[in-house]
């Protein structure tokens, strides 16, 4: 359903078609130098931002990796994860500018979803592990890179599984004490909520003593949301384009008020309150626009 907006064009724009879509294989060593080559050949100039952007990348990772498992292996606490992330995304030209704080206890964190880099970001702010598709553990460097944070991998078509997935995400947030969902499954482009998936709600049906969930809702400036990786672009598309842009955009990250899922008679429920807390902060960043 589409609303007209002020100069009677469909609110929100429709979403790119995606139906259908089969992610492409992940490509070998040469492939992908050879799919690089041809990039920076079409773009040098922003082929110049992906590499210098990228050997910042890199640097930061050859900093952080080796300290992080040194933490790791002496039983320490490590903030290098953390780091990591926050300059990161220093180094993709976002800047973050935060609307309320995180929640100081043991918090569920919930949050719309526009790009890879929201897990940047979020993991940044807040030193939460994340649950991610598992699409992402066929990529080698990404599944390292995501298992050193503990990323708890699901598999939304296993609906058999979902238990011991719930049992994985309550062992991470014993753990952690902080947990990152992506209740749409997928990436939106910053102007509507799409559905949310509850059965991921279900380890807060009943919640760890003490627990609380915060909604967040990212916010991007426009060339943000132009930037929301949709449809059929791939991830490797979608990377080079945000790394190859000039310049710096700015996220607003908004922390929500905290719930108590206690006072929720089920998951579904949980997750429909969340997401009506959500969209209603969405449409006062959108300028009073409705989000379905």
């Amino acid at each position: 359903m589409h609303l007209l907006n002020e100069t009677n064009e469909p609110w929100p724009p429709p979403l790119p078609e995606s139906q259908g879509f089969v992610a492409p294989p992940v490509p070998s060593v040469s492939e992908a130098v050879l799919a690089f080559a041809k990039a920076l050949l079409g773009d040098p100039t922003g082929g110049i931002h992906v590499i210098l952007r990228g050997l910042g990348v890199l640097v930061l990772a050859a900093t952080c990796i080796p300290l992080h498992l040194l933490w790791r292996k002496i039983g320490a606490h490590s903030p290098w994860s953390r780091r990591f992330m926050t300059g990161a995304t220093r180094l993709c030209g976002i800047r973050v500018k935060i609307i309320g704080k995180p929640a100081a206890r043991k918090t569920f964190f919930v949050s719309n979803h526009l790009s890879w880099t929201d897990a940047l970001i979020l993991g940044g702010l807040t030193g939460g592990v994340f649950v991610a598709q598992d699409g992402i553990a066929k990529w080698p460097v990404l599944h390292f890179i995501c298992s050193l944070n503990d990323t708890v991998f699901v598999r939304r078509s296993d609906r058999l599984g979902v238990v011991g997935q719930i049992d994985e995400m309550r062992t991470q947030f014993e753990r952690h004490k902080r947990l990152i969902l992506f209740p749409e499954g997928t990436c939106g482009d910053g102007r509507r909520l799409l559905p949310f998936k509850p059965a991921l709600f279900a380890m807060l049906t009943p919640a760890p003593a003490d627990t609380v969930l915060q909604p967040v809702v990212i916010d991007c400036d426009e060339p943000g949301r132009n930037l929301a990786w949709l449809g059929l672009e791939t991830g490797a598309a979608n990377c080079w384009r945000l790394l190859a842009r000039s310049g710096s955009w700015e996220v607003r990250v908004h922390f929500l008020d905290p719930i108590s899922p206690g006072a929720f008679a089920d998951r579904k429920s949980l997750a429909m309150h969340s997401r009506t807390v959500m969209a209603k902060r969405l449409s006062e960043t959108l300028g009073g626009r409705r989000v379905l």
